[in-house]
């Protein structure tokens, strides 16, 4: 390779791992690069043209090593066995790719199992690292030698166990407990508690939860499963493991069963230390400030990011507490007295901690927390949806219209426009809330308004215009008029980007768009006028300027127009007017 086609490819390479490329079905690939966690993931893509589905995986630069992850899906079609079928045979989990060969009635050996199950874990991303060394199983020599070394690597991974006497049994039929036991040990990473009776009882209840089986019945879920049912078990599993919303609704699902063993949110508490630093939020200034600031407001009881255990998830009677104690501090809604509203009256009140009853009275009296069917559910988790739309609620001092799809549509964008959340929590609004979650959207929203009420109440920085207190009348044809003050020092800058104007008590922001210049010290400034509380663009503005004087100011919005104009013998302070 010459010199010139050498260096060509080293800038080609350059730009290839800076910028990122979308994937297609035509053996092109992607790199994206993390902004935050600056986590590089490379797509790689190939099409098969025996399945017509693309075989794609996912590598991702770790700094020392390479490691294959989760694949992007194609699209499969058919019934949900089909699709299942269709998925392992394009994943190397089985070579049959027609129900016939695959024998979906037959039962599947401990050992097939172990090559189904070795190589989904590869599929999908999991952790290949060593957990147990003890896979020198005693009937090892009964293994079909092309599944050897799957019955050991599942071994290791600590997915698959042996008898107490040490024994694989390959050619025992796997039975549905077994095969749950294993799907949960994958998605969970570690082991149940298995001494309850029976003792997969965990695994029952969680495969449940995960939607993997709908059988209702333990007794008849203690049977051999078949080919066909494990396919559909692991296309379930594929479904949630491949959709990180899903995942993580699942994950939180999980930590509220209440199961003896250790479940996700008790070891995520036992790990705090490691999970934060890898998180980045262990030392975060603001959500240490929030947490404090909620605990000078009574909030909280813990003034530490540890103490307050930010991964655990908030229930129904502790978010009663912080939306009254939140109410108080800003003065919304009504906590009256009087007799209780029938529909305050819960059936489940009793089983609500006694120093917590008093606000679940408050939140129903005011009409931002209630329940269905006469109960509370004290206990019960609440959604991120259900404790934002109870902080809206108190915001706006009424219900906003609850019958569009999703219901809670209304409450994220008025959360959005008030600062509260970001566009990406609307993939996991439906989630139980977390009390990292509600400490920052709490602090988030007690900022905004704050800096909100400044602005709406004090001269600020870069205000063009500011009425003349007093002035405010009726003017012609009903209109309304007065005197303004024009801070003429700032217009005749005509490059500042962002300034402030305040008329008939309203300020809003005015943003730079354009300056077109005529002559010297003549030009016309354009811009857009954005609300405060939504930040969004709702008016267009003009400034004509001459000689360094405001010649005319317009700004509009929808059919109403306002204009600035002159008064004679000064250049401070202005006439306007709403004309249309």
């Amino acid at each position: 390779m010459n010199k010139k086609l050498l260096w060509l490819f080293l800038i080609v390479t350059a730009l290839l791992l800076t910028f990122p490329i979308k994937a297609d079905t035509t053996g092109n690939f992607q790199i994206v690069i993390d902004p935050v966690t600056k986590k590089i993931t490379i797509v790689l893509n190939t099409w098969s043209a025996n399945t017509g589905a693309a075989n794609t995986g996912i590598i991702t630069n770790t700094g020392a090593t390479w490691n294959t992850i989760l694949p992007i899906q194609p699209i499969y079609t058919g019934t949900e066995f089909q699709q299942a079928l269709a998925w392992m045979y394009a994943n190397g989990l089985t070579k049959y790719n027609n129900e016939t060969d695959y024998r979906t009635n037959d039962g599947l050996t401990r050992e097939e199992a172990a090559k189904i199950i070795g190589q989904a874990v590869v599929v999908l991303g999991y952790n290949q690292d060593i957990k147990n060394n003890n896979c020198a199983f005693s009937d090892n020599n009964a293994i079909n030698p092309t599944l050897t070394w799957f019955v050991s690597n599942v071994c290791k991974r600590g997915i698959f166990k042996g008898t107490t006497d040490n024994k694989f049994l390959p050619t025992q039929k796997l039975t549905r407990p077994q095969s749950m036991a294993l799907l949960v040990r994958i998605f969970e990473g570690k082991v149940s508690n298995e001494s309850r009776t029976p003792r997969w009882g965990d695994y029952y209840v969680k495969g449940q939860a995960l939607g993997l089986t709908t059988i209702n019945n333990q007794t008849s879920f203690d049977t051999e499963i078949t080919r066909k049912e494990i396919a559909i078990y692991m296309w379930r599993f594929n479904s949630i493991v491949n959709n990180p919303a899903v995942k993580l609704m699942m994950q939180n699902r999980l930590n509220e069963l209440g199961t003896t063993g250790q479940n996700s949110n008790t070891w995520m508490l036992d790990n705090f230390g490691t999970l934060a630093d890898s998180l980045s939020i262990n030392n975060d200034p603001e959500l240490l400030e929030a947490i404090r600031w909620m605990n000078d407001n009574g909030l909280t009881n813990f003034k530490t990011i540890q103490e307050y255990k930010p991964f655990e998830i908030l229930n129904r009677e502790q978010a009663s507490k912080i939306v009254s104690l939140f109410a108080n501090i800003y003065n919304f809604g009504q906590n009256t007295g009087g007799t209780l509203p029938s529909d305050c009256n819960f059936s489940d009140i009793a089983s609500a901690d006694t120093s917590l009853a008093i606000y679940i009275e408050q939140v129903c009296r005011i009409g931002v927390m209630k329940w269905a069917n006469g109960a509370f559910i004290p206990k019960g988790t609440i959604n991120k949806s259900q404790f934002i739309a109870a902080i809206i609620r108190l915001f706006e001092g009424k219900k906003l219209d609850e019958t569009t799809t999703p219901r809670w549509k209304n409450y994220f964008e008025k959360a959005q426009e008030i600062g509260m959340i970001w566009p990406a929590d609307a993939v996991t609004f439906d989630n139980p809330i977390t009390r990292y979650e509600v400490a920052l959207f709490l602090y988030r929203f007690k900022v905004k308004y704050q800096i909100l009420q400044n602005m709406n109440n004090n001269t600020i920085q870069n205000q063009i215009i500011s009425t003349v207190p007093g002035s405010i009348k009726t003017g012609a044809n009903n209109m309304p008029e007065s005197n303004v003050y024009v801070d003429m020092n700032l217009l005749q800058n005509g490059n500042f980007d962002i300034g402030y104007i305040e008329i008939f008590g309203q300020r809003y922001k005015i943003v730079k768009s354009n300056v077109e210049k005529y002559f010297t010290n003549n030009f016309v400034r354009y811009g857009d006028a954005f609300s405060l509380d939504k930040e969004e663009n709702i008016w267009t503005t003009s400034f004509i300027v001459s000689s360094l004087s405001l010649i005319e100011w317009t700004i509009r919005i929808a059919d109403s127009t306002f204009t600035i104009t002159p008064i004679a013998n000064t250049n401070a302070y202005y006439k306007i007017n709403k004309t249309k």
